[in-house]
């Protein structure tokens, strides 16, 4: 997990995150990669220095240095940069860390005190790692505020020994569309390549899967681009969270008794509101019919059958 300053900045200059809207959720603690002494530099002086020049100065040396991985050393932390502001920090994980709170995305549901507190939650390289996915956007939903945003950069293609998921635009398209998110921006950005080979998996032609290696793949088509998807999204009203229902590929509609699963508090309302009128429609004619049965059973229309029977010989 880990993160460019530049997105920082990038969340600064379009208002998200100001000295006003500082609760910032980071799911999973991200490290910092190739920081510059000026990408910190704009960042505090932003978000509000709480530290001397001096301290500063020493602390951008150390953050600059360690924002290079490597071997046996540890990578600089957003939360030792977010520390010398007055950004209130914290980060969600099952691993124990600075500024971290023991949850386990794929079983713990967010605390009740931190229930829609933040003005940023972000998801940058974690939840493509767990396999709850319905839990842990559930998470970030119910963590940001009316009005805050959930950034996330997560993979989108390529990324073959990386993680359990890979993301879609439709994914995001979707997601807001069930919550009533705005989106705010989406693009991918270049990621690198990964190697086929290197996943020790074969490729098969379709004609042929029983024979490894039947496609016959040239050396030069093995690398496969890596790019990675980047959504932020507003959150414009408090509901519980939804998940969107791709049924693109389905040979029917969806059946109504799961439709209600999906559908908001208006529309629950509006769909439950529906069958109540079909009930009491339903029970108007139930009692239409057994007033008509009692009246059929009654003395005095036994009495006058004889009376209707020849109303009706007349009536011929």
């Amino acid at each position: 997990m880990g993160l460019s300053m530049e997105f920082m900045i990038y969340l600064q200059r379009d208002g998200h995150l100001t000295p006003e809207k500082n609760k910032f959720l980071d799911i999973g603690p991200q490290n910092v990669y190739f920081a510059t002494d000026t990408q910190i530099r704009t960042f505090v002086k932003a978000q509000g220095q709480t530290v001397s020049d001096d301290e500063l100065e020493k602390e951008i040396e150390r953050l600059v240095y360690f924002s290079t991985p490597r071997r046996g050393e540890r990578t600089t932390l957003l939360s030792e940069i977010t520390d010398l502001t007055n950004t209130e920090y914290n980060s969600f994980d099952v691993c124990p860390g600075l500024k971290t709170h023991i949850l386990d995305l794929n079983f713990d549901p967010l605390p009740a005190d931190d229930a829609e507190r933040y003005d940023v939650v972000i998801n940058f390289g974690t939840t493509e790692h767990i396999l709850n996915q319905w839990n842990c956007f559930t998470v970030m939903h119910d963590a940001v505020r009316v009005g805050g945003v959930i950034f996330c950069q997560l993979p989108a293609s390529g990324y073959l020994e990386h993680g359990y998921f890979c993301y879609t635009p439709l994914f995001f398209r979707e997601l807001a569309q069930a919550n009533h998110y705005e989106i705010l921006d989406i693009f991918l950005n270049d990621a690198g390549s990964s190697d086929i080979r290197d996943s020790k998996i074969d490729v098969r032609d379709t004609a042929n899967v029983q024979t490894r290696d039947s496609a016959g793949i040239a050396r030069d088509r093995c690398r496969i681009p890596q790019f990675n998807i980047l959504a932020l999204m507003r959150k414009t009203r408090s509901a519980r969270f939804r998940g969107g229902l791709e049924i693109a590929t389905a040979h029917s509609g969806v059946d109504p008794q799961v439709t209600w699963r999906y559908m908001d508090h208006e529309q629950l309302r509006g769909a439950l509101a529906e069958q109540q009128k079909r009930l009491d429609k339903v029970r108007e004619q139930d009692n239409a019919i057994r007033d008509l049965e009692a009246i059929r059973n009654s003395t005095s229309w036994k009495i006058t059958a004889p009376l209707r029977r020849l109303a009706r010989l007349v009536g011929r």
